[in-house]
């Protein structure tokens, strides 16, 4: 599990690089953290309603506000429907 963990988490990390508008942090743990500059609530909700795909919302988190969500790993097939998602709402 956890070298499975490291090598989709570091491949969606540079895939999410890729994307306008947000900034992935790396880490060792089964989801990544993703920040803006601005509020990321309007595309959690996007993704939700268009996509049927759900993103943590930090708010609730100490010193995280609107601008971070929270991306949990999944299989290959998983994140690349996200990174299609992500594509549209953010290209």
């Amino acid at each position: 599990m956890q070298r499975w963990t490291g090598r989709e988490g570091a491949w969606l990390q540079r895939q999410l690089a890729q994307l306008p508008g947000i900034t992935p942090l790396p880490s060792a743990a089964n989801f990544l953290l993703i920040r803006a500059e601005h509020s990321l609530v309007p595309l959690r909700q996007a993704l939700e309603r268009r996509h049927h795909i759900l993103l943590r919302d930090c708010r609730s988190f100490k010193g995280l506000d609107a601008s971070w969500l929270r991306i949990g790993l999944q299989d290959r097939r998983g994140n690349l429907r996200l990174l299609r998602a992500l594509g549209q709402e953010l290209g």
